[in-house]
């Protein structure tokens, strides 16, 4: 019954309103991690899809992994913890144009089959939430690396046989790491 979920950092509303571009915040002895309210927004974003498109898990998410060491390692970390509790289907590099397809294919086309206004301002805002948190790593950096790199991409079932791809951003000293469910048992 265990359905992969990534481990997220909640913070009270306040402190994220607190936020400063380019800047961690020390609170109380937490410290939070300049671009993490932005992938915190992007994380209620899919969760909100999720829910337009009929997902009863919580199996849509977005998670900032601090890259000490590198991204392969997260990667390697990643496969790790799925051999846990699923099996890896697939490990592949993508282009920028073969990951988006996948929100196409998992989020756009389950909503609905014809292009409208609405679909397209629901994809410049997800898109728009990489571009956020590029900003908040560099301000004069690299515009959205969402877009302007390639991307690792990971496919698995879980021990209850549901799907999920997970894909890897990588950003400066950190990694955004978004989980997009396929299929789904509805138990």
């Amino acid at each position: 019954m265990a359905h992969f979920t990534l481990p997220q950092l909640f913070v009270p509303f306040s402190l994220a309103l607190s936020f400063l571009r380019g800047r961690s915040i020390k609170t109380n002895n937490l410290e939070i991690h300049r671009a993490e309210p932005a992938v915190i927004e992007l994380n209620g974003f899919l969760n909100a899809l999720r829910c337009v498109i009929g997902c009863p898990k919580r199996i849509f998410s977005a998670t900032l992994a601090e890259k000490n060491t590198g991204l392969n390692s997260i990667v390697e970390d990643t496969i790790k913890s799925i051999g846990e509790f699923g099996k890896l289907i697939e490990q592949r590099q993508s282009d920028y144009k073969t990951t988006y397809q996948l929100f196409i294919d998992h989020i756009y086309k389950k909503i609905s089959d014809t292009k409208t206004r609405a679909l397209d301002n629901l994809d410049w805002n997800l898109i728009e939430y990489y571009g956020l948190i590029s900003t908040s790593d560099q301000e004069d950096g690299p515009w959205n690396r969402f877009i302007s790199q390639e991307h690792t991409i990971l496919r698995f079932l879980d021990d209850d046989g549901d799907e999920y791809i997970l894909f890897f951003v990588e950003f400066s000293d950190f990694v955004v790491v978004t989980q997009l469910g396929l299929a789904w048992n509805e138990k």
